[in-house]
């Protein structure tokens, strides 16, 4: 009797009260709950939550850009595949996936990140059983959401990726265990009016020491 008593009386409150009873509960992670379900490979429970982060932007409850959970699950697991080895910096892997997101704002590719992705020719080690299975590491899922927040390393010319110069080189990666890298850019400098001269002049080296 006591029990059901006390239960009327939440109950009563909470109409009296309405929404402001819970006003200082926490905002909801989206962008956690969007990390937690790329690592998990759980894509109703990313879109959902992408689509709660959307919302929330929308309505000026936080601040950022749109996401898109496929993108990001997608770039993670490039990132992944291409600089997942856990000895290699996080700078590394901002720039594996940051030409992938120049490729998809250049008029020299295609224009979405699957398109990118699966291009013939580009990508060679997405065309596997091995990557339609793997999920993304935690760090390679929050690297591609910084990515997709906006931070960037490279110029937007920067569109190439590979352990050989094609071209002039923005970047370069060098490792005892993996050799070099070069973040390079492309031959056409015309087509990216967004790019700095000023910081194309100046190549970037991110050096791991080794043991």
């Amino acid at each position: 009797m006591k029990k059901s008593l006390m239960v009327l009386l939440v109950l009563a409150m909470v109409l009296v009260m309405g929404a402001s009873a819970f006003a200082e509960e926490p905002p909801t992670n989206w962008g956690r709950m969007m990390r937690d379900a790329a690592v998990l490979g759980d894509h109703e429970a990313g879109e959902a939550a992408a689509e709660g982060w959307n919302l929330a932007l929308l309505e000026g409850e936080r601040e950022g850009e749109p996401m898109d959970f496929e993108e990001l699950f997608l770039l993670a697991r490039v990132i992944e595949t291409e600089a997942g080895s856990d000895w290699l910096p996080d700078e590394l892997l901002m720039c594996v996936g940051e030409v992938v997101l120049n490729r998809m704002a250049s008029p020299e590719f295609p224009d979405t990140m699957e398109e990118v992705v699966y291009q013939e020719g580009q990508y060679e080690d997405v065309c596997t059983k091995e990557f339609e299975e793997l999920l993304p590491g935690r760090r390679a899922v929050q690297i591609a959401m910084r990515l997709l927040q906006g931070e960037r390393m490279l110029q937007p010319n920067v569109v190439f990726q590979s352990n050989r110069k094609l071209g002039t080189v923005h970047a370069t990666y060098c490792d005892k265990r993996l050799g070099f890298t070069y973040f390079c850019e492309s031959s056409h400098p015309e087509l990216y009016e967004d790019a700095d001269s000023d910081l194309q002049s100046e190549e970037i080296v991110i050096e791991y020491p080794g043991e």
